[in-house]
Parts: C-alpha cells; sequence; structure tokens
C-alpha cells in the first residue's frame, strides 16, 4: 500500500514533465519559425536569384545588323546580343564581324561569308574607314541592286549601332577603288544617312 502511495506521486509527475518538453519544443519552433519569417536575428529571406529567372536571356549587349529580304527588295533589321566592346573602334569592329557571319532568320545575306575586315579607323570627323579584304569585291553576285544593299548594309548596319560615326569610306586591300562591283561609286564616304534614307 505504501509503495502504490509512492509510485502514483512519481507517474503524475513525468507526465506532466513530458507535457511540459512537448509544450517548450513547439514554442521554440514557432519563434524560431517566426524569426526566421521576419528576418530577425539569423538574417533576411534571400531573394529569388536572378541568374535562375533570367537563364534563358543571353548576357551582353543588343545590337542590330541589316540583311537582305528573301525577295531581295529591301534590307530587315535582325537583332542578337554579343559581348560587350570597351572602345568605339571595337564595337564597329564587332558589329560588322556578326553582320559578315550572315543572318539567323529568314533573311538574305549581303555581304560573302569569306569577307574580312582587315582594319578600322575612325578620325575625329566621324568617319569610318573600313580596309575589307578583296573577297568583297571578288565574292560578290555584282548587279547595281545586290551592289546597293550591300554598301547599305554596312553603313545602315554601322549608323544603328553607332551613332557617333558620321560617314563610312568603303576601303578594299587598304586602297580606295571606283566601285565594289562595276556599278556605285564609293571613292567618297557615304553619310550615315545615306543607307538608310535610300528608296
Amino acid at each position: 500500500m505504501n509503495r502504490c502511495r509512492h509510485l502514483k506521486p512519481l507517474q503524475g509527475s513525468t507526465e506532466g514533465a513530458a507535457v511540459g518538453w512537448v509544450l517548450t519544443v513547439m514554442l521554440v519552433v514557432v519563434v524560431a519559425g517566426l524569426l526566421w519569417w521576419y528576418g530577425w536575428p539569423w538574417g533576411k529571406r534571400m531573394p529569388p536569384r536572378v541568374t535562375e529567372r533570367d537563364a534563358g536571356i543571353p548576357a551582353g549587349e543588343e545590337i542590330t545588323l541589316w540583311y537582305t529580304s528573301l525577295q531581295q527588295d529591301a534590307l530587315i533589321a535582325e537583332k542578337r546580343r554579343v559581348s560587350p566592346a570597351a572602345t568605339t573602334v571595337e564595337r564597329a569592329k564587332l558589329v560588322l564581324i556578326e553582320l559578315i557571319a550572315g543572318p539567323q532568320s529568314d533573311a538574305l545575306r549581303t555581304l560573302a561569308s569569306g569577307v574580312k575586315v582587315r582594319e578600322l579607323f575612325i578620325d575625329d570627323q566621324g568617319t569610318a574607314y573600313i580596309d575589307f579584304s578583296e573577297a568583297l569585291s571578288l565574292q560578290h553576285p555584282s548587279g547595281p541592286w545586290s551592289e546597293m544593299l550591300t554598301i547599305r548594309s554596312i553603313v545602315q548596319t554601322l549608323a544603328a549601332n553607332l551613332p557617333e560615326i558620321k560617314r563610312v569610306q568603303i576601303l578594299i586591300e587598304g586602297r580606295e577603288v571606283d566601285t565594289l562591283a562595276g556599278h556605285i561609286d564609293i571613292r567618297r564616304p557615304f553619310a550615315s544617312s545615306w543607307g538608310i534614307n535610300q528608296p
């Protein structure tokens, strides 16, 4: 009888302690959750990573290139992203190299794939002197309209991406030449607006 009397209080205090521990743990979890949610003192919740949201967008800067339409009756714009260029000359070379690389859309190239930009210089008056390889002339399909589109695509591409360029002088193998393929006089620089205003 005496043992039973002593056991009952012991059981009650064990059950009470267990309930107390459970309530304490639950309180700690709730408080920790609230503190985490409001961001103090363990730090604020991190926003979604931009790299994950923008993973499908190519890095770099946007440029505009001008190619011939499938009907070969006009120039059409194509936008793409490229690595940023440090200087105006580097950017001018970059857009011309991309132009030579050819369209990535439903359009036709205006310069043969074998064409190279040998050198490029921009004077303090805003005239860009572009020295192309001989392939610009030798690999040209000829014809006055085709020649017009080629020159316009060069001038218009530079004008669209480099407003500081006011005129464009086309050279071949370091020399001024009369025409690109026998039709249009290229001995003097073309105004940057020339490519845009032509019909």
